[in-house]
């Protein structure tokens, strides 16, 4: 079996640029192609990219800790009014053109949202499903992070799907996502009762995960992923880091960072983004 290339894909739930990425991972892991594809080839914001070969990993970050530790404003685009206007007018036309009407045209009521409860629920579910019946039953979980869980593609699918829910509900059907009652409704959705064939056990329903997720060992595994965008140098969001070292930040990167292993000949041989950000203002 050939080698898959990894590459992270660190998010944050109050990052419109972060749901464009989630969409277009979605639907190409989900091998679904957009009617146009032929005349979205000259954008490199809406392109699906091709994961032939390539492992993405989902990453959840609390984004306000980044930024602190970047020693830039928490909300830049707020900050800036007229950066926020065009922010919300850039993602609008980016999702009309992916066939996903409904962003709004101006900064909902409740933006930045709540994402912690999210983050923590996505963090457990990125870790696989014999994690999360591991913590259903009261064992003793094994402490892993996204970066070495190695899930199988039915479950990256279902993990996509998740992520992508979330992020509908937030701006396109404008739910507050900080509440456990939507977050319980979306993993009943998408994840309770979607099992891959040979494997054993039930997964606990939409309530059960939302209480799962405030077990200590949910929580210090989102903030150690936090913790791990911040050692990597991260800045903004999303970004998509490489298993050699390097990183890519903004939506319309995505396709550069799954190519990046077919391309590594042609960069020059350093050893990666590595310098800390202390300034700057990230699209958010």
């Amino acid at each position: 079996m050939a080698t898959l290339a990894k590459v992270d894909f660190w998010f944050e739930y109050a990052s419109p640029y972060s749901m464009i990425s989630a969409l277009r991972l979605f639907r190409s892991l989900s091998d679904k192609t957009h009617p146009d594809s032929e005349m979205l080839q000259g954008l490199s914001g809406c392109q699906l990219p091709d994961l032939e070969g390539v492992r993405i990993m989902y990453r959840p970050m609390f984004l306000g800790a980044v930024f602190k530790a970047a020693g830039q404003q928490i909300m830049p685009n707020i900050q800036v009014p007229v950066k926020g206007k065009y922010l919300f007018h850039d993602v609008r036309r980016s999702l009309d053109l992916l066939g996903c009407p409904g962003f709004p045209a101006g900064r909902p009521a409740n933006w930045p949202p709540n994402t912690v409860l999210p983050g923590r629920v996505t963090w457990m579910l990125a870790q696989g499903f014999d994690y999360i019946r591991a913590l259903d039953r009261g064992d003793d979980a094994p402490q892993e992070s996204a970066n070495s869980t190695q899930l199988s593609q039915a479950q990256t699918r279902v993990l996509a799907e998740f992520v992508w829910q979330i992020f509908e509900a937030e701006f396109i059907a404008g739910k507050d996502i900080g509440s456990p009652v939507v977050v319980s409704q979306i993993w009943d959705a998408c994840v309770a009762g979607s099992v891959p064939k040979g494997e054993d056990g039930a997964l606990p329903d939409g309530k059960q995960a939302v209480a799962l997720a405030s077990q200590q060992t949910v929580k210090d595994g989102f903030r150690s992923s936090t913790q791990a965008a911040i050692d990597a140098s991260l800045f903004g969001a999303p970004s998509f880091t490489t298993e050699d070292g390097d990183m890519y930040w903004g939506n319309d990167r995505l396709i550069d960072a799954v190519t990046h292993h077919k391309h590594r000949k042609l960069l020059s041989q350093s050893a990666g983004f590595s310098i800390k950000a202390k300034a700057g203002s990230p699209s958010m």
